[in-house]
């Protein structure tokens, strides 16, 4: 329980905190102007102050006020006695705190020369307000005294009250809420990690089957490779088998290179041959047809009816004879020509099917022998196959793994699941009795029944606030309120919940003011009833009028800061 805020300056009216209802009031002065406004009057300053004292961050809207080298001491009740905490704004890596009674015996092991680190302060503020046993090594995303105590001291108010933010991750709120609830976290933190391993196997899979990786490929792939580099580790040692060490191989070389070179020269003159000898026989062809198409002109003329002169006639005589002994001649000689060809063309192709023989026999002799570095070249060949081989190997190691990972996580996530649904089970009478309360807070306010359930899912207990007309700004200020309220409550028995809460202004914006008039006399009539501190900051003017003159409420103003108030809660201009 908070009892007592001052400072070292005298600019700060200490304020004490009084068990039961307690209000920060903006108030109007009775001299203030139209002017004068009860806003940025130091509430909300109010706060970050507390929580700065508390191990919280310093707020960058103090720097005028560390400048003047500012500290504020924060007196609370702790571990059956009373703990003093004082905290400067400027340089506050540590605190100077003084335990008394049954607390003085707790604090004295982290004091050094009456001072202690922050970090060693969350540690005590852990276990002294929420149970929380300091852990010998911190876990990244696990519980936060900070977190925790943001659910007591809200600044705050998002539309889910399951949050101390609306940014705040899912994982974070489960935590934190589990945790309150008297659940175990762990679980949820458990299941987190699994699932980010899942989500993180299943996207280098997907890089895997698209190429993105060439390393990782599915299995079958890499199976059919290594298929294939088998049998070319099988070719190269059958060629090392048979490998024999010429001794003169640069010999053989320059044998096989002499019969290319003749059998090249061979097929250009085959290739010449074989034109001439289509030639030829296209010539003969045409002779053929020329016979066949002379014209006999003398018959031509006697169609006519023409007399030609007998000198003419033999004239005419002559030349067809001699035409004729002219193409006999002419087609004898292609006649020679092609046969000559043709005998030439089968010689020449029984050179070349033997200079071809050769030349494979060398070029075989070659490839299974050679020089003793040509030996060498052949086993490098066959190592660097080998060594792709186990390399595939490894892949296929790799993509194995992974099948065996991903089922070991879901086998672990299962386990997990079926562990947090048995302490569910074993829970499930107090947190219906958690939720009984929460629907009966909001049936004092709103007239309307609601609910708080718990389930378990892959990523641990899932919880959910249900409230008819949730979304209008009224209603889930309310939520948050009766949420709150109820964590209160159940801190008294679980001691997971410290025994005061502070509530922001903010909590109460939008609210119609009979509602919050019910939240006002609901938050009194619980802290009277189950013992506790309620604390909340608000203007004067959203107070309802029909509070303003009850004597429960004005015994519970512990601080009114004026309109007119220099400075406002601190007493300064910044």
């Amino acid at each position: 329980m908070l009892v007592r805020l001052s400072s070292n300056r005298a600019e700060f009216k200490p304020i004490t905190f009084q068990p039961g209802f307690n209000a920060i009031v903006a108030e109007r002065a009775p001299d203030s102007t139209d002017q004068d406004s009860r806003n940025a009057r130091g509430k909300s300053t109010l706060l970050s102050i507390l929580d700065y004292v508390l191990g919280g961050t310093f707020d960058k809207k103090l720097q005028p006020l560390a400048d003047d080298g500012w500290e504020f001491t924060l007196e609370l009740q702790l571990f059956g006695g009373a703990v003093i905490a004082t905290r400067a704004l400027a340089g506050g890596n540590k605190l100077s705190v003084i335990g008394m009674g049954a607390a003085k015996e707790i604090i004295a092991p982290y004091l050094v020369e009456g001072q202690i680190g922050v970090e060693d302060w969350k540690d005590l503020l852990g276990l002294g307000l929420f149970r929380l046993e300091p852990l010998a090594e911190k876990v990244s995303g696990g519980i936060s005294v900070r977190t925790l105590l943001s659910y007591v001291i809200r600044t705050d108010a998002p539309k889910d009250p399951l949050k101390v933010i609306s940014v705040q991750s899912a994982t974070s709120s489960r935590e934190h809420i589990a945790f309150l609830l008297d659940l175990d976290w762990n679980v949820i933190l458990d299941l987190a990690n699994v699932d980010k391993s899942l989500k993180q196997l299943k996207t280098i899979t997907a890089a895997a089957r698209d190429g993105l990786v060439s390393t990782l490929r599915p299995e079958s792939d890499l199976a059919l490779e290594r298929a294939a580099l088998l049998t070319e580790v099988e070719e190269w040692e059958s060629r090392i088998q048979g490998f024999r060490v010429l001794e003169d191989p640069n010999s053989l070389v320059q044998r096989a290179d002499e019969l290319t070179a003749e059998i090249s020269v061979l097929r250009d003159e085959a290739v010449v041959d074989g034109r001439m000898r289509a030639l030829y026989v296209s010539s003969l062809s045409e002779d053929a047809n020329d016979a066949q198409s002379v014209v006999d002109i003398e018959g031509l003329f006697a169609a006519a009816g023409a007399v030609l002169a007998n000198g003419f006639t033999k004239q005419m005589h002559d030349v067809a004879a001699f035409h004729a002994n002219l193409l006999t001649n002419r087609r004898a000689f292609l006649r020679d020509e092609i046969e000559n060809l043709d005998e030439r063309i089968r010689v020449r192709k029984a050179d070349l099917s033997r200079l071809d023989e050769q030349r494979v026999g060398a070029l075989r002799t070659l490839d299974a022998g050679g020089a003793l570095e040509e030996l060498n070249e052949l086993r490098n060949e066959l190592a660097s196959v080998q060594a792709r081989i186990a390399a595939v190997d490894l892949q296929i190691e790799q993509a194995r793994e992974l099948v065996t990972t991903r089922e070991e996580l879901k086998l672990q996530q299962s386990t997990l699941r079926k562990g947090a649904t048995e302490q569910l089970a074993s829970s499930r009478q107090k947190l219906d009795h958690v939720g009984a309360q929460f629907s009966q807070k909001m049936r004092r306010l709103y007239g309307k029944d609601a609910a708080l359930t718990v389930e378990v899912d892959n990523a641990g207990y899932k919880f959910t606030v249900s409230v008819p007309g949730s979304g209008s700004s009224g209603v889930d200020r309310m939520k948050l309120f009766c949420f709150d309220l109820t964590l209160l409550e159940e801190g008294a028995v679980s001691a997971r919940h410290p025994d005061f809460l502070v509530h922001d202004s903010v909590v109460f914006d939008g609210v119609d003011p009979r509602q919050l008039a019910k939240a006002l006399r609901f938050a009194q009539d619980m802290v009277q009833t189950t013992g506790g501190q309620y604390i909340c900051t608000i203007n004067s003017n959203d107070i309802p009028q029909d509070v303003i003159e009850e004597e429960w409420f004005n015994d519970g103003i512990v601080r009114s800061i004026l309109d007119t108030e220099v400075g406002g809660l601190v007493g300064r201009e910044f």
